[in-house]
C-alpha cells in the first residue's frame, strides 16, 4: 500500500512538471494605431471643423472662421449635408494642401499610406490599402481632391 501511494504521487508529480518555454520574436519598434473599432467619441462641431481645416490647410485655423461654422453646423438639421458643404468648400479653395495627381501615381501605396495617417491617424489595413490602391489604378479620374473629400465625409472621421 505505500508504495502504491508513493508511485501514485511519484507519476502525478512526473505529469505535472511542465518545461516553461520562452518564445522571442524579432519584431522591429513600429507605431501602432488605432483601428476603426476603437474610436466611439464623437468629434464636436468645433473639433470636427478644426481638425478638417488642420488636415486640409496644414495649419490652424482662425477662432472667428471655427466659431462661425460650428453655429452654422449645429444650426443646420441635417449635419451630414452642412458637413459635405463645409468639406466640398475647403478641398475647392485655393490654399488647400493637397497632392498632385501625377504625385499621387507616381507612388501610390505611400499616397495611401499617408492619407490613413493624416485622416484617420491610423496605418490602413492590408484590404484598405489593396481596395484604395486598385482603385486608384483604375479610375484615371480619380484624384486625390475626391480621396481626400471621400475620406473627410467617411463616419470613422467623425469619431476619435
Amino acid at each position: 500500500m505505500k508504495y502504491s501511494i508513493l508511485t501514485i504521487l511519484g507519476i502525478l508529480l512526473f505529469f505535472s512538471c511542465k518545461k516553461e518555454y520562452r518564445y522571442i520574436y524579432d519584431v522591429e519598434n513600429e507605431v501602432v494605431y488605432e483601428s476603426n473599432s476603437e474610436k466611439n467619441k464623437q468629434k464636436s462641431s468645433a473639433q470636427f471643423i478644426s481638425i478638417l481645416y488642420s488636415n486640409l490647410f496644414q495649419t490652424s485655423i482662425s477662432l472667428q472662421e471655427s466659431n462661425q461654422l460650428s453655429e452654422l453646423r449645429m444650426a443646420v438639421g441635417d449635419k451630414q449635408v452642412a458637413d459635405n458643404l463645409i468639406i466640398n468648400n475647403y478641398v475647392n479653395s485655393a490654399g488647400v494642401n493637397l497632392p498632385t495627381d501625377a504625385d499621387m501615381r507616381a507612388d501610390i501605396p505611400k499616397f495611401v499610406e499617408k492619407t490613413y495617417i493624416r485622416f484617420y491617424l491610423r496605418k490602413p489595413t492590408p484590404y484598405e490599402a489593396k481596395f484604395l490602391k486598385e482603385e486608384i489604378e483604375n479610375d484615371p479620374g480619380l484624384t486625390p481632391k475626391l480621396i481626400y473629400a471621400a475620406f473627410a465625409e467617411s463616419n470613422e472621421y467623425k469619431f476619435y
